[in-house]
């Protein structure tokens, strides 16, 4: 099962009620359907009508306007079709403003991995999700589970679920959980081969932190081709003779955009990477001989890396093995969270916070989007 934690604002003493007495003046009595729906438009244009209340029934206005119930509900209907009112699933009528009152009573499901298990990048972006959502009092509730994403060792690679996996975990989630929510966070470890099967019930669904190919989905990530474009030409501006990309881990559908990304630029600049320009780092040993590979290097050496918390690992392996930052190695990495900037490690710097900002407004608006932030170059003493 997914075990769930969930986080409910308390109730809202404004909150619709379906006991609120429908009548009121601001509507007034009159003779046909015209007048009806005069008075219904009126009621939208002058803000007259209490939003948190249900209009009369259909039979209190055939009453008050001297017309059959199924007159009155062929201009309910055409009403509804044009977006002046809204009608909710127990069949009362409201104004479409009302829509989003009763939306965000359903809470927003968050499919990420566990807390304990969040980068600093994912608290940066939960932050902003809190702030877009935070003037609609829009409830979000976590959905975990173990198996997404495992990482009991910082100094090793994290184990990320494969799309068999994830598609039974969307499969119990969706069997479980389904109508119980408005909209969908979805982490970036999730598989667009494992997505794309549940593609209708992700329709009020977001991605974050990387782009994806699924045109249901919607999806707030940095923009990877600016953020390679951005660190190919500020390694090799700083004079470094050869780029070396330190790749943290390989289970990693970002780590591989980006990877692919990095290609791009090179060749775009005349200086494309090689296979040998490539080297995992994700284990100790790994760092270890990428290390060596640094200090036997004839010329001065650009490192990208594309994660903080190895940018660290390898920092400190650089400065035990006595090799100097930046005369001899320049060191990049690749998000810019405190991780790195603190300890005036180069990096570029993503808007966790704002990834996580535009991805509350699209589930707020209840929109379809595809938004790509630019990075910002924080230079330190590494480069």
């Amino acid at each position: 099962m997914l075990p769930v934690a969930a986080s409910m604002p308390a109730p809202d003493p404004e909150s619709p009620s379906e006991n609120t007495p429908a009548t009121a003046a601001p509507l007034a009595a009159g003779a046909g359907v015209a007048e009806l729906e005069t008075a219904l438009r009126q009621l939208v244009t002058t803000k007259a009508w209490d939003i948190t209340r249900p209009l009369p029934t259909t039979r209190e206005l055939g009453t008050r306007y001297r017309i059959s119930n199924a007159s009155v509900c062929r201009l309910l209907l055409r009403l509804k079709d044009e977006g002046t009112i809204w009608r909710r699933d127990n069949g009362r009528y409201f104004l479409n403003e009302s829509r989003r009152l009763y939306a965000r009573r359903k809470p927003h499901a968050c499919l990420l991995r566990k807390l304990e298990h969040w980068s600093r990048t994912y608290q940066g972006i939960m932050s902003g999700v809190s702030q877009a959502l935070g003037p609609d009092r829009a409830a979000l509730l976590f959905v975990h589970n173990e198996s997404l994403v495992r990482h009991a060792d910082t100094a090793f690679p994290p184990h990320h679920a494969d799309a068999e996996a994830q598609r039974e975990l969307l499969a119990e989630f969706f069997r479980d959980h389904d109508r119980q929510f408005h909209g969908i966070l979805l982490d970036e470890v999730w598989l667009d081969e494992a997505l794309r099967e549940f593609a209708p019930q992700l329709a009020h669904a977001v991605l974050v932190g990387r782009p994806t190919a699924l045109p249901e989905l919607s999806s707030v990530s940095a923009d990877i081709d600016a953020s390679a474009q951005l660190a190919v030409a500020h390694l090799f501006s700083r004079g470094f003779d050869t780029l070396w990309l330190a790749v943290p881990f390989e289970n990693s559908v970002a780590i591989q955009l980006m990877k692919s990304a990095v290609r791009r630029a090179t060749e775009q600049l005349g200086r494309p990477l090689t296979e040998t320009q490539i080297h995992s780092v994700a284990t100790p040993e790994d760092r270890a001989q990428f290390v060596e590979r640094l200090r036997a290097a004839p010329e001065r050496s650009g490192v990208f890396c594309l994660e903080d918390n190895v940018s660290l690992l390898l920092h400190r392996a650089l400065a035990a093995a006595g090799i100097a930052c930046p005369e001899r190695v320049g060191l990049l990495s690749a998000m810019g969270t405190d991780i790195v900037l603190d300890r005036q490690i180069s990096s570029l710097q993503i808007d966790f916070a704002g990834i996580g900002r535009a991805a509350g407004r699209i589930l707020a608006e209840d929109t379809r989007q595809t938004v790509l932030l630019p990075p910002q170059l924080a230079a330190g003493s590494t480069t």
